[in-house]
């Protein structure tokens, strides 16, 4: 039964990986792509967004039971590979994926074979390296994976997203931190759960489009998670829904149950 299920969570992080697609920024092919990935200044805004958002939200997961895939390019530069590597030591169960130029699926999907020791379910799941997942992701994820699939069938790959959230514009001057609600399903934390044999995975549609393939359930009630905007951003920054707009209070609060960050040191990041 479905309920008895116990998936393994395994994160995927895409970290400036050179692929053979997905690259929106330039249509200029690999050694264009490469320049602007390994570019040493947008390398460095990447990595601090990467050690004030997304290693901090690891590391608070309230269920520590889980995977981290991070995916570079084989010929990512060694001394940022370096800094990487001693950034996620402290995650339990975390492995550095670096392969040659692939398209995005096959990319993925090697990282995530790499990384299966379930015996039975995998939950595939989403995260950018400048992006932030709430503390209880993980669990929701495992706790609603076998749930779903009580419905949609413990052979049918199911999606389960969360449109509830924050948006982090890192400006110049001063940021803006504000509520969203997403009509349409936002990648941050989404996962996949599936058979560990199947080919589907999370990153077999784009995230904007899972709902009109797969079997997809969404949290529109709890915040859960935080997307940063900023120069860099290539998938760029359109709110697909509502901006819920909070006091200062209800947003520490939202901080204080929700994150691993306050409101501050939010408002501190630089460009």
């Amino acid at each position: 039964m479905p309920a008895n299920i116990r998936p393994q969570a395994i994160v995927v992080i895409r970290f400036s990986y050179l692929g053979a697609n997905g690259w929106r920024l330039t249509h200029g092919g690999l050694e264009a792509n490469r320049a602007i990935l390994y570019d040493e200044a947008r390398l460095e805004r990447r990595f601090r967004l990467f050690e004030a958002l997304t290693v901090p939200s690891l590391l608070a997961q309230t269920d520590p039971e889980f995977t981290t895939a991070i995916l570079i390019g084989s010929d990512f530069p060694l001394a940022w590979r370096k800094r990487l590597t001693d950034l996620v030591k402290p995650l339990r169960d975390a492995r550095i994926i670096a392969l040659p130029p692939m398209k995005n699926f096959a990319a993925t999907k090697k990282a995530l074979t790499l990384c299966t020791k379930a015996e039975s379910h995998i939950i595939s799941i989403r995260l950018d390296d400048d992006d932030a997942m709430s503390v209880d992701c993980i669990a929701e994820q495992k706790r609603l994976g076998p749930m779903v699939l009580e419905i949609s069938g413990a052979e049918t790959p199911t999606v389960i997203a969360f449109n509830n959230g924050l948006f982090l514009n890192i400006a110049e001057g001063e940021n803006k931190l504000f509520g969203v609600i997403e009509s349409l399903p936002l990648g941050i934390g989404m996962g996949m759960i599936a058979p560990k044999e199947m080919r589907p995975t999370i990153f077999s549609t784009d995230h904007r489009q899972i709902h009109t393939r797969w079997n997809c359930y969404t949290d529109s009630v709890t915040p859960h998670f935080i997307r940063s905007v900023h120069g860099d951003n290539d998938s760029g920054a359109r709110v697909y829904g509502v901006e819920k707009q909070y006091t200062d209070v209800e947003l520490d609060k939202i901080m204080a149950t929700r994150f691993p960050f306050t409101r501050a040191e939010l408002m501190a990041l630089r460009p």
